[in-house]
């Protein structure tokens, strides 16, 4: 078969980045048993052993032209068992788990720049390319299943975008409340908080109509608050106008009895015999395993001796990012809503 045939057929082919500069994609190839071992289907996959290639976007185009698509969609604010719930929901027959595309963060990147001398595509290009790649991130490995498409955490904010344009969608929404983030990501993984503290912050200066906050005031604990209202807002804003295409799910909630929410999510997405599938999904090795590199153990008992240490050392700025959500809540209406909506759920 030529490269549009074999492009066609599967998810073999699989695209692994772009070259903005050059408009080339670059590939790897990939068996189905590697999607189901790999954690992430981005440049983290990469080992000095693997051969890459590239193609020009033309070609790449030409090859996409008539892809159907087809997609759910797993949002989240970070850290919060996305990783995990994908494996989970991927382990159904029907469904084809994709997680976090790197080709999916350039558009988001993209996203935000469009309209500026910085966009790498005017807005129609950006759109006919867009409804191009949801065909390509729609490929599965037989006609039964759907992907499921778990995005990086700061793609929320296309989430609206995405469920618009992917019209039969269905979406599910991770987060965990603000008294659990603040321990999650100051007890480890600042690195994400800090690496898009500037973008986030700007994201949500443009949601509140109002420019409050400087990113030099903000102290660690505040940032991680930020952060966490920045997505949250994003995904907020998708589930009022989509709302019976979005299901909302606490990731705690979810570990103090995962069996429902399993099969609630897996309703949610039209899934065939949920409560037969999510009993020996949820009894195999996957609620006992750190679900970004699984040769390590790691489960509920042990996230929660990491939030307690993490609570203990960090006392000081947890207060200070409740205080700083406090306020929030207090003077914007709609961060009051955003919440009054999550205790609803």
């Amino acid at each position: 078969m030529g490269f549009r045939e074999d492009f066609q057929s599967s998810p073999t082919l699989y695209p692994l980045g772009l070259d903005l500069k050059a408009d080339a994609v670059q590939f790897v190839q990939l068996a189905r048993a590697d999607f189901d071992a790999l954690g992430f289907h981005d440049r983290r996959m990469l080992t000095p052993q693997t051969k890459t290639a590239w193609a020009r976007w033309p070609q790449v185009q030409d090859a996409a032209r008539g892809l159907p698509v087809r997609a759910n969609f797993i949002f989240h604010i970070s850290h919060v068992g996305s990783t995990l719930l994908s494996r989970l929901l991927g382990a159904h027959p029907q469904v084809f788990a994709l997680r976090e595309p790197g080709v999916m963060r350039s558009f988001a990147d993209a996203q935000l720049s469009l309209g500026t001398p910085e966009s790498p595509w005017p807005p129609a290009e950006f759109d006919q390319r867009l409804s191009l790649w949801l065909g390509i991130w729609s490929r599965t490995f037989s006609p039964q299943q759907t992907a499921l498409i778990k995005c990086t955490s700061y793609v929320s904010e296309m989430a609206e975008l995405l469920m618009d344009r992917v019209a039969a969608s269905r979406s599910i929404f991770m987060y965990v409340s603000p008294a659990v983030f603040l321990p999650a990501l100051l007890g480890g993984a600042m690195v994400d908080i800090e690496g898009r503290a500037a973008s986030r912050l700007t994201r949500l200066h443009k949601r509140l109509g109002e420019t409050p906050w400087s990113l030099a005031s903000l102290s660690p604990g505040e940032k991680v608050s930020m952060s966490w209202l920045s997505e949250m807002l994003a995904l907020g804003a998708a589930a009022v106008r989509f709302d019976a295409r979005c299901q909302w799910l606490d990731f705690d909630a979810f570990l103090a009895s995962p069996e429902p929410r399993l099969v609630a999510s897996m309703h949610h997405l039209g899934l065939t015999d949920p409560a037969a599938h999510a009993a020996p999904i949820l009894a195999g090795p996957l609620m006992k395993q750190y679900s970004k590199a699984t040769h390590f153990e790691f489960d509920a008992g042990a996230r929660q001796k990491i939030l307690q240490e993490s609570r203990a050392k960090h006392a000081d700025e947890i207060a200070r990012g409740l205080a700083w959500m406090d306020h929030a809540a207090a003077k914007w209406p709609q961060v009051q809503q955003l919440m009054e909506r999550l205790v609803a759920t």
